[in-house]
């Protein structure tokens, strides 16, 4: 997360592999799935992360719901 942004915009990880979102903003960010599956982060500062490991493939579209304009998608392969 930076720029107000999720910096890359979309990734691709393996079910049971952990995703790691680092807040690299001066301002407070979340992590809400918004499709594919269900995960909400607490809101975090600069510094702050939040991490979820997919437990089946698929696409998740997702956002900080504080800042809509940040949308990505997490490509889970099996």
């Amino acid at each position: 997360m930076r720029n107000v942004a999720f910096i890359p915009t979309t990734v691709t990880v393996h079910v049971g592999q952990t995703v790691k979102w680092i807040n690299k903003d001066n301002v407070a960010h979340n992590v809400t799935a918004s499709n594919g599956q269900t995960f909400q982060s607490p809101t975090f500062g600069n510094g702050g992360s939040f991490t979820f490991t997919p437990k089946v493939a698929g696409s998740i579209a997702y956002t900080c719901t504080i800042h809509p304009n940040m949308l990505a998608t997490l490509i889970v392969k099996p």
